[in-house]
């Protein structure tokens, strides 16, 4: 059927039920800048003006906004080549980081400046308050509302005096400018904005105090794409059409540790739209490491595509390609597992006790250092001899700490769309932070060289590491493979929580001797670190948690023994700070308790002892990381 909506002051015959979200409405008419955050309003990303008022339409029935005036970003600018006030103020405040939530904020003070036009700080933060931005933050958004509030005054605004104003958009439309014109761009030649047609000029070089001055680096740079983000133009993975696209969707496991012993998907397959439904039967065994890491992945490659045990809940069991989400969710009802419950073990302490349930019994993983304990990796590094520090030192102290499992929560879940293209390559267009990792990894997987891949990272709304992962990938990839059709997998918010990484939980226990006149003698850091289900960046996450705990002060004996575990909890990987968040919350924390205990100024103890431009980090080549110097791995300068 077909919905009439005013849009933007224009109405339109969208095609579209009276039940369906406004978002999906507004997607399928074109309007890509109302983006899916998720199914109960609580991101905002989706947030448009109905009759002036901030909506979420994420939660709002198309059917609901007939007869109303529907305001979304496209409508904002009177011109190609223009922008609104507001828009222009976010470009020059530097208020765009990934730009998923952009536009929705920039809805959100249009609506309060139509209101205020002369709003406080405390005022604009709260029209922001129902809108999460997990990359930009507050700080800028809230100064371009309050620069915008100034231009529509007309008032006089301190001048902008930041490089030009670039829209990436148009850059293939011009021609190069001269070469004096200004510096060369990353991408080869020098192209003017139809925006802004100022050129930056070329800054000679001038020694100020010995430090040469440049044309780009230290100085201020605007995004090369932020026109594009404000217009809330298609800059993400969704934000395609693609003919005779079918979706899929994910049928996980509800118990966190059971064995397949059968799956009978004929009623899903007999389902009129339905073109394939994929699982362990009929998708070939591979193994695999998923993390996004360099070549060759580090062991244990301990997963596969579809495998007939779970190990956690949200684990993969099968996948259905149809011609709509409503009918893939159907199928994934009519599937029959029959399960065989295994006992489950959450706990990395627990997981490594002889006794406790073992994780991967399978007998085609290799490298695993001890799978009958549940022992993924254990990790050794010592400089000196630790414990005689520990009988030199005239102080010993030891305490222990937990780090906690937490998911990144971008705003933008995974999602990943694939298509066979006229040279008969797989297009796999992914909300990656590691497309190139992949490709490559991908391949083998379905059965492919990586010469028929192409990988497609358009911008992503948030990573935080959670997508340096092979996630869904290969998913979409096996489904275009069996159905010959173009395939669209988005994971909901609640299996971004079951389904993709988080954070690696860690117990952590120190041990430290310190002499009397507060040095630090011998260090050692003990981990049990909780992998979860599968390996991934198991190992090189505790690798950084040792180089950044026992590299960030002097001392002159150290050791680093760290155990990863597996568990049935989901699957922890990348994770902003990649282990060092971890070791510096414990270290910091036991460095406050030894300078209570010594009753020594906590900031001079740590001053004390801590690491400076060139001080020895002799425990950084054994973790394999560090930069060499007369032989010797120092800090850097």
């Amino acid at each position: 059927m077909t919905l009439p909506l005013n849009i933007n002051g224009k109405d339109f015959d969208i095609s579209a039920n009276a039940t369906d979200t406004l978002l999906s409405a507004l997607r399928s008419a074109g309007f890509f800048s109302v983006r899916f955050g998720s199914h109960d309003g609580q991101t905002g990303a989706a947030a448009v003006l109905v009759d002036g008022q901030l909506v979420n339409s994420d939660v709002m029935l198309a059917g609901q906004a007939v007869g109303h005036k529907i305001e979304t970003v496209e409508g904002l600018n009177p011109g190609v080549n223009e922008l609104h006030p507001i828009q222009k103020a976010f470009v020059e405040t530097g208020a765009i980081q990934s730009g998923y939530s952009t536009p929705a904020m920039i809805l959100a003070a249009k609506a309060l400046l139509a209101q205020n036009p002369n709003p406080t700080e405390a005022e604009v933060r709260e029209a922001f308050s129902g809108i999460l931005c997990r990359e930009t933050g507050y700080l800028k958004p809230v100064q371009a509302v309050l620069r915008a509030a100034a231009y529509l005054r007309g008032e006089e605004v301190p001048p902008y005096d930041g490089p030009p104003i670039i829209d990436a958009t148009f850059y293939a439309e011009h021609s190069p400018a001269p070469e004096d014109d200004g510096p060369e761009l990353a991408g080869g030649s020098n192209l003017q904005s139809p925006v802004s047609t100022q050129t930056k000029p070329q800054t000679d070089i001038v020694l100020t105090s010995g430090v040469p001055e440049t044309a780009v680096v230290g100085k201020p740079e605007t995004k090369v794409d932020a026109v594009k983000l404000t217009k809330g133009n298609p800059a993400f993975v969704d934000d395609i059409d693609l003919r005779g696209m079918l979706y899929a969707k994910l049928l996980t496991s509800p118990h966190a540790h059971a064995r397949i012993l059968d799956i009978d998907a004929s009623e899903a397959e007999a389902l009129p739209g339905v073109h394939a439904v994929i699982h362990y039967k009929n998708v070939k065994r591979v193994k695999y490491a998923s993390g996004g890491q360099s070549y060759p992945n580090p062991p244990p490659h301990d997963q596969v595509s579809f495998d007939n045990k779970v190990r956690y809940v949200g684990d993969r069991v099968a996948a259905v390609a149809a011609e709509s989400e409503a009918i893939a969710e159907a199928a994934l009802k009519l599937i029959k597992v029959e399960y065989e419950l295994l006992p489950a073990v959450f706990d990395e302490n627990e997981a490594i006790k002889p006794g406790a349930p073992i994780i991967h019994d399978e007998d085609d993983t290799e490298e695993i250092h001890d799978a009958s304990r549940n022992i993924v990796h254990h990790i050794q590094a010592e400089v000196g001899d630790v414990e005689q520090g520990f009988a030199e030192a005239d102080h010993v102290f030891e305490h222990s700490y937990y780090v906690h499992q937490v998911q990144q929560t971008p705003i933008e879940p995974h999602i990943a769309i694939s298509w066979w293209d006229s040279d008969e390559r797989l297009v796999i267009r992914t909300s990656t932070q590691v497309p190139f990792h992949v490709r490559r990894m991908v391949a083998p997987l379905l059965d492919l060289p990586v010469r028929r891949i192409r990988v497609i990272k358009p911008r992503i709304g948030g990573g935080f590491g959670v997508k340096q992962e092979m996630l869904i990938e290969d998913i979409v990839g096996h489904l275009t493979i069996a159905t010959g059709r173009p395939v669209r997998l988005e994971l909901t918010r609640s299996e971004e929580f079951r389904s993709s990484r988080t954070r690696h939980p860690q117990s952590i226990t120190w041990k430290a001797g310190v002499m009397a006149d507060g040095t630090l003698h011998s260090m050692q850091m003990k981990i049990v670190a909780n992998t979860g289900a599968y390996g991934t960046h198991g190992l090189t996450v505790q690798t950084v948690t040792g180089l950044r705990g026992l590299s960030s002060y002097n001392c002159k004996n150290r050791e680093f023994d760290c155990i990863v575990a597996y568990t049935n909890l989901p699957v922890p990987g990348a994770y902003r700070g990649y282990g060092g968040p971890q070791a510096l919350f414990s270290l910091e924390c036991l460095m406050d308790e030894i300078a209570a205990a010594l009753k020594l100024d906590p900031i001079e103890f740590r001053r004390k002892n801590w690491v400076q431009a060139g001080d020895l980090m002799p425990i950084a080549p054994l973790l394999g990381e560090g930069e060499k110097r007369d032989g010797h791995h120092r800090a850097a300068d």
